[in-house]
């Protein structure tokens, strides 16, 4: 008797999963849509953000490039590896150099 009755209980349990799979299916598809939704609109929002950032007053689009190279002047060879670095980056694109000395 309690073989048959573990396999009785062994079959409602398995009815009782079965009938919570599509439900259970359709709460998370329904999630994933949203969630996928919810992502479209932060990067949406972020690429607007970036757009009104990036151009300057005149309208122009700005390119901002900024360089952290701490103990460049300790004397073994990082200031040269940051100015020919410079260099190298104006030669491939035009633009001007503003250099602003950090504050150690």
């Amino acid at each position: 008797m309690a073989a048959g009755e573990r396999s009785w209980c062994l079959c409602k349990l398995l009815r009782f999963f079965y009938s919570l799979f599509f439900p259970g299916l359709i709460v998370c598809g329904t999630l994933c849509v949203c969630l996928v939704i919810v992502l479209w609109g932060i990067r949406l929002l972020l690429q607007r953000k970036k757009k009104l950032v990036s151009t300057s007053k005149n309208g122009k689009n700005q390119m901002v490039i900024a360089f952290f190279h701490p103990y460049c002047n300790a004397g073994g060879g990082g200031e040269r590896v940051l100015w020919c670095a410079l260099r190298a980056l104006q030669k491939k694109r035009s633009f001007t150099l503003v250099a602003q000395a950090g504050v150690q």
